[in-house]
């Protein structure tokens, strides 16, 4: 199965850049060819919603709730241990993951961090994106829950995620320690 749309909201989850801008059309063409019309019309409806803002109104919206929220901010493994020592060997378990499945993780962004999850699981078999997204589902969802809270309009591109992570036979595994 092709895993295209997790790439295409890996890149949509990034800072807000003019470059961003230029490339939403080329998106929105892209998108038409998933099959999936709910996963395309959040998908479109992102695209519009950033489309008729200004970058500058754009990249406050991004900061105030992925840069100051700190229930929404994109690294999935803070919500659960913050800046916890745990926190460091999850982080290492990852990159070892990442490097285990030939992903090859820079030191310019955290493992745990959506887009770079997303992008890996673009590039990666079904079985091993899955497992990955398993792992992580909780936070993605409590992040995705905030953003709705709040009203932000990026919960489209997490409506999207989910749909496509379910089409993809994604299955929550328990998180919760006994």
């Amino acid at each position: 199965m092709n895993q295209h749309i997790y790439q295409l909201i890996s890149f949509l989850l990034n800072y807000p850049t003019e470059e961003m801008i230029d490339i939403l059309p080329e998106i929105e063409r892209e998108i038409e060819e998933q099959s999936n019309s709910q996963i395309t019309g959040n998908i479109k409806q992102f695209i519009q919603q950033s489309k008729e803002m200004s970058l500058d109104d754009w990249i406050t919206h991004y900061i105030e709730h992925f840069d100051f929220g700190r229930l929404t901010n994109l690294y999935v493994t803070y919500l659960k241990l913050g800046e916890q020592r745990e926190r460091g060997l999850e982080l290492l378990k990852l990159k070892k993951y990442y490097e285990a499945h030939g992903f090859e993780v820079t030191d310019k962004e955290l493992p745990d961090y959506l887009p770079v999850i997303l992008e890996f699981c673009a590039n990666v078999s079904v079985e091993a994106s899955n497992e990955l997204l398993s792992m992580h589902q909780q936070a993605i969802g409590e992040i995705h829950g905030k953003l709705q809270e709040n009203n932000s309009y990026y919960s489209l591109l997490f409506d999207a995620l989910f749909l496509y992570m379910e089409e993809n036979g994604v299955t929550a595994v328990a998180l919760e320690e006994a």
